[in-house]
């Protein structure tokens, strides 16, 4: 017979009923919170219903003309995957538009012109040069990723190639090259290079290529692209380049039946679209390289929405996957560069870009110098004149051979009843120019008189810059005093009135002004801000300073 607990015992439960009720409650928690974190908008694919609750979110992508085709076919793809985005059916439309046309828009304050499309939240231009071109805070988010490239090169006729390469012919060769002839790398009758220089990027990409090689500086830097030696390079491939409205153009007259006769014979193009369309070989200059690198850029201007940006950086990542990299390649892109593209800012490139549109083959200057008593002084081992004319001997070592450069002096009665003298006229610096000018510098002497008559003497050197002004060069004068002390019946108004009556817009003289270890004058700040020029104060002239603010001055155009 059975036996029963008793009713007042606590009965025992059984440990594991629990401890398995217990697991399974953990795991319906744990379930349910996966469930939830997917759901949640971190995940920009997920939706809480997997569908199309919120309706259709269409990504507009503008993407330049060159890869606009094999971008729009995997935009398909990616379509036919039926993405959800934040509970939104997304769809990638694509437009083709030019880069330059991007950036104009992009920069302008106009009205958005409908010509271009609908404003993109996912724009892929030819390269980071575009993107830095157009550079305005709050455009662009993050930093844009490449999603393919291909180099920048040269589109030659063969003969051109192999004389090229046997040269060793570099970037900053070109300048030379394009303005004497072909037949100091081996091709007689050939006259100057006629490389054509279409606007776009790749024409922005050799000048920036040349401005780099003869500066010295890798990735161009804002000071480096303003530089004389740069801005004569890129002026000096500019005014000589043939016409060209576009790329296309500029290929179809290049000639392998009679390359020396053609009115082109090189071409800026991406490797890719020149293997595509054209019937050259090409040729990449010695030297640091460029490269279209076709980077994706996320808009962030007010017309993106949250989940436009979403699917603009799913479209990005996507494009970069193995897969649709296949695609790239086979429509000749190379893959993105292993590393970030660096390319010069904004300011450098619009400078290029003025360089271009308006050469400006070098600068035509006088130096008018200071040679009053107070110009002996001693600062340094040297007195304040001596390391004036040092300064001036040492930027006469760099300044390219087609600047012009004259010295005057100025002090009070310097040359019988004049105030100035000059010591040399301004001319181009050919090896005899050069030659006057080093000599003369020997001979300059500070004279005794504690006062200076400044303001005749500029009058005088302004009259003279006009009446022998140099075409297609920055014209200017550097004036460098200690003081002034001017003690002429010339007033500082009057002065300004006179350089105004005599100059005109055709003919711009520039006016920079280095004050050293004196107090400068107002009369002298107004006419640099008038003319353009710059005007510095400086405490001494035994420092570095003073001779690269002359450097500036005199081979700035």
């Amino acid at each position: 017979m059975g036996t029963h607990r008793s009713t007042g015992t606590s009965r025992r439960i059984s440990k594991g009923p629990v401890i398995a009720a217990g697991v399974v409650v953990v795991l319906v928690v744990v379930v349910f919170g996966w469930s939830r974190l997917g759901a949640d908008p971190v995940d920009p694919t997920a939706s809480g219903s997997g569908s199309c609750v919120e309706g259709a979110a269409i990504l507009d992508v503008t993407a330049d003309p060159e890869i606009a085709d094999p971008v729009r076919t995997i935009a398909a793809r990616y379509n036919e995957t039926h993405p959800v985005v934040r509970d939104h059916c997304a769809k990638v439309v694509v437009t083709e538009r030019p880069s330059a046309d991007m950036v104009a828009a992009f920069t302008s304050n106009a009205t958005w012109n409908p010509v271009l499309g609908p404003r993109p939240a996912l724009w892929i231009p030819i390269s980071h040069r575009n993107i830095e071109s157009m550079r305005v805070p709050g455009l662009i988010e993050g930093s844009p990723q490449s999603i393919a490239s291909s180099p920048i090169v040269l589109a030659v006729p063969e003969i051109l190639r192999h004389a090229l390469g046997a040269t060793q012919t570099s970037w900053a060769d070109l300048p030379r090259l394009q303005q004497g002839s072909l037949e100091q790398i081996g091709l007689p009758g050939w006259d100057g290079l006629k490389l054509a220089l279409p606007p776009g990027d790749t024409t922005l990409a050799v000048a920036a290529a040349v401005a780099g090689a003869v500066s010295g500086t890798d990735p161009l830097t804002e000071e480096a692209a303003t530089s004389g030696q740069a801005i004569s390079a890129v002026s000096g491939l500019a005014a000589a380049a043939p016409e060209a409205v576009d790329i296309s153009a500029a290929l179809t007259t290049l000639s392998a039946a009679a390359p020396a006769e053609a009115s082109v014979h090189a071409v800026p193009v991406t490797q890719r679209l020149l293997a595509a369309n054209g019937n050259a070989t090409f040729y990449i200059p010695v030297g640091a390289a460029p490269v279209a690198d076709y980077p994706a850029a996320l808009m962030a201007g007010p017309w993106v929405d949250k989940t436009q940006n979403l699917i603009a950086g799913l479209f990005a990542d996507y494009l970069r996957k193995p897969e649709q990299q296949r695609d790239l390649v086979a429509a000749g892109f190379a893959a993105p560069p292993a590393d970030a593209v660096a390319a010069p800012p904004r300011a450098a490139l619009d400078r290029l870009g003025k360089a271009l549109a308006h050469p400006v083959l070098g600068v035509h200057a006088t130096a008018l110098l200071d040679v009053s008593a107070s110009m002996s002084t001693t600062e340094g081992d040297l007195t304040r004149l001596a390391n004036t004319v040092g300064a001036l001997a040492s930027t006469l070592n760099v300044m390219p051979p087609d600047f012009g450069l004259g010295i005057w002096t100025f002090g009070k009665n310097v040359s019988g009843d004049n105030p100035y003298e000059v010591i040399a006229d301004t001319a181009r610096l050919d090896d005899r120019q050069r030659d006057t000018l080093m000599g003369s510098l020997g001979s300059i002497r500070a004279t005794s008189s504690t006062t200076d008559e400044c303001y005749p003497a500029l009058l005088a050197a302004y009259r003279n810059a006009v009446d022998s002004y140099a075409a297609d060069r920055t014209n200017s004068i550097l004036l460098v005093t200690d003081g002034p002390e001017d003690g002429s019946a010339l007033s500082g108004e009057e002065l300004l009135s006179a350089i105004e009556d005599a100059g005109d817009p055709a003919t711009p003289i520039r006016v920079d002004v280095i004050v050293v270890g004196g107090a400068g004058a107002d009369t002298l700040r107004t006419l640099s801000e008038r003319t353009g020029g710059t005007y510095k104060v400086l405490p001494s002239s035994n420092d570095l300073e003073f001779g690269t603010a002359m450097v500036g001055a005199l081979t700035t155009p």
